[in-house]
């Protein structure tokens, strides 16, 4: 019966450390877009990954990388996107930044270094 016992529990510790270890680091899903006055930029988050488009004077590019939110020394969130190397279109985008999220009214939104991307719906 003891073991039994002892099989249940340490089953049921297994389960919630699965549970505690699958809600480890925010993710997002969706488009967000920043209008600027000579162009755009969206992040499309799906998973881990990252699409970056950004938009100047009528040109486009889309790059791909990854990205992951955590919490700093301070407590606060910060969102860390890295690109592959050979994307120096996108060294602008990658590194680590402030990040915040919200809700005006029914508008979702986010914040990187500071700059508000709107959630876009499809």
């Amino acid at each position: 019966m003891k073991r039994i016992i002892s099989i249940l529990l340490v089953s049921v510790l297994l389960v919630g450390c699965a549970f505690s270890l699958a809600s480890c680091g925010k993710k997002l899903n969706g488009k967000y877009k920043a209008d600027v006055l000579v162009g755009s930029t969206t992040y499309e988050f799906k998973g881990s990954k990252v699409f970056v488009t950004f938009e100047f004077l009528g040109q486009e590019k889309t790059v791909e990388g990854k990205y992951k939110i955590a919490e700093n020394d301070d407590g606060e969130l910060e969102i860390t996107i890295t690109f592959p190397e050979e994307e120096k279109d996108a060294e602008k985008y990658s590194g680590t930044f402030s990040f915040a999220e919200g809700k005006e009214g029914d508008t979702k939104y986010i914040k990187i270094g500071g700059i508000k991307h709107v959630k876009v719906e499809k």
